[in-house]
């Protein structure tokens, strides 16, 4: 668990921080908390009012919308480093989606307040927190027009190469395994399309050698391959 010096050694090594001088990273450890969290356990919840955002020291988070119909769709997941509830926050509005850990995490709770301050005072921050915001954005709308524009299984590929670009474990011989609890509903989730489809999709791609797919674990076997079907150019 995260104590106040090593909050400090963290903050240290951070992109989002490390710029800031030593008397604001010891008012961030001083004034932010550390959390930890249990695989399944909810960070926080759609609806909640924003005061803190995390910053994920070790784990694996998806955020997931819950939708009037009474069905989830994962957005997006994050790893070490990463902000989550930042948009929320920082616009004095509720969490638009339920931060869930995929396995067990540790996190450093920010106060909104704090972070608004340091903002203010430091220009290196407050750019650090656009690129962040505006990279979301950009993922965002790629989403977006890969469901208007691409088929399913483009879209399943390219989910799983966007992972390995995050968490993935390259072997010796090219393959890449996700380092993540991964499961066919989760992607199902991702991609707009149903567990049928996806699991259909897999099995056909474990079949072809392809990729190795667990009961909540995914390796990457031929990650060119993928790349061709996700640019629709495999023959």
């Amino acid at each position: 668990m995260l104590t106040s010096t090593s909050i400090k050694g963290f903050l240290e090594t951070s992109l989002l921080f490390s710029d800031l001088p030593a008397a604001a990273l010891d008012q961030i450890a001083a004034q932010s908390r550390a959390r930890r969290v249990e695989s399944g356990e909810m960070i926080f919840c759609q609806g909640d009012p924003a005061r803190s955002m995390c910053v994920i020291v070790a784990g694996q988070v998806r955020l997931v919308q819950h939708t009037p119909d009474g069905k989830d769709v994962t957005l997006a997941t994050f790893g070490p480093g990463d902000l989550i509830g930042v948009l929320a926050a920082l616009d004095d509005a509720p969490y638009p989606g339920s931060a869930e850990a995929l396995e067990a995490c540790e996190l450093l709770v920010v106060p909104v307040a704090l972070m608004e301050s340091l903002m203010g005072q430091y220009a290196a921050l407050t750019l650090r927190v656009l690129k962040v915001v505006s990279a979301r954005l950009h993922e965002a709308h790629e989403r977006i027009r890969e469901l208007s524009t691409q088929r399913v299984q483009q879209r399943i590929a390219r989910s799983l190469l966007r992972l390995a670009g995050k968490v993935g474990e390259r072997a010796a011989n090219g393959a890449v395994a996700l380092d993540m609890r991964l499961s066919r509903q989760d992607l199902a989730q991702m991609n707009g399309t149903t567990l049928e489809t996806v699991s259909r999709t897999l099995a056909a791609w474990e079949r072809d050698g392809l990729i190795q797919a667990g009961r909540e674990r995914i390796t990457l076997l031929q990650p060119h391959t993928l790349m061709l079907i996700a640019e629709d150019m495999a023959g």
